[in-house]
Parts: structure tokens; sequence; C-alpha cells
């Protein structure tokens, strides 16, 4: 039979490894959130661009 300092020696490491496993989980979803930002950023900065580059096209058509 177990002994009461280990009971509590096991509880404590099965307590680690989900704090482990919880910390993995929650990581990943913040570098999900991060990505999608970044992703969210760079469209936007796509859209930006490719609307100058639009009205650069017009205006260079317009003149001439």
């Amino acid at each position: 039979m177990y002994t009461l300092h280990e009971a509590l020696a096991r509880e404590h490491l099965r307590q680690l490894h989900e704090d482990a496993r919880q910390r993995a989980f929650v990581n990943q979803l913040a570098a999900a959130k991060r990505w999608r930002k970044l992703e969210r950023r760079a469209h936007a900065a796509y859209r930006r661009h490719a609307t100058r580059a639009e009205y650069a096209a017009a205006a260079r058509t317009a003149m001439l």
C-alpha cells in the first residue's frame, strides 16, 4: 500500500503534467491568434496597395 507521501507525490506529478498540457494548449491558441492577426494585417496591406496601384494605373491612362 502506498504511503501518504507517495500519494501526494503522485498527485503533484499528475498536476504538473496537467498544467504543462494546459500551458501547451494555451500557447498553441495564442500562436494561432497571432498568426491570424498577422494574416489579417497582411491581407489589409495587400488590399491597400492593390487599390493604390489601380488608382495609379487609372491616372496614368487618363494622362495619356
